[in-house]
């Protein structure tokens, strides 16, 4: 990943913008668009890529209760859906890809506060391709508010055509019996 500092100013540059952009549901792989919580993903260079996230203070199951901070499952599903946008938009995964989480870490260090933008800073390695697709991938990045980094946040991900994705799992129920 970046160090916070050279990729700051750009990240000020969003917070200054208008209206907030969101991404279409089918690039998170939600069916509701409300559920969005992506904002946008730009590559600085191959492996490192930031982004804005458009967290909903008044999500109705996020904030089913009265909250003063933007809640850290909140920040997780976040974290899920940028790295499914980074596949998608970054590295031309197809939409119609099944995405399988085999690993994530999350450690955050303090509040991410309602009302103030959050982006993340974030790098790709450990990168897998079979036929020019990206297949498998580490994941990790730094949430950040007010230019300092409030928590980190990894996933392993392995990435299959649903045809296989089918195979595998029809595979998988007969040695269940």
């Amino acid at each position: 990943m970046l160090p916070l500092e050279d990729v700051a100013g750009r990240l000020r540059e969003w917070a200054t913008e208008g209206e907030l952009p969101v991404v279409d549901k089918r690039v998170v792989h939600k069916h509701q668009q409300g559920n969005v919580f992506v904002s946008r993903a730009e590559a600085i260079d191959d492996d490192n890529i930031i982004g804005q996230l458009a967290l909903n203070s008044e999500h109705p199951f996020f904030f089913e209760h009265p909250l003063d901070h933007y809640p850290g499952l909140m920040l997780v599903e976040a974290g899920r859906q940028f790295g499914t946008t980074v596949a998608h938009q970054i590295y031309g995964v197809p939409y119609d890809t099944v995405f399988i989480l085999n690993g994530m870490k999350v450690d955050f260090t303090t509040f991410a506060e309602l009302g103030k933008p959050v982006f993340v800073n974030s790098t790709v390695s450990e990168k897998q391709f079979k036929r020019g697709m990206l297949t498998h991938m580490l994941y990790e990045g730094n949430f950040v508010q007010n230019d300092e980094s409030i928590g980190y946040m990894s996933g392993r991900w392995h990435i299959y055509s649903r045809k296989v994705m089918e195979r595998m799992r029809r595979a998988a129920m007969k040695d269940r019996g």
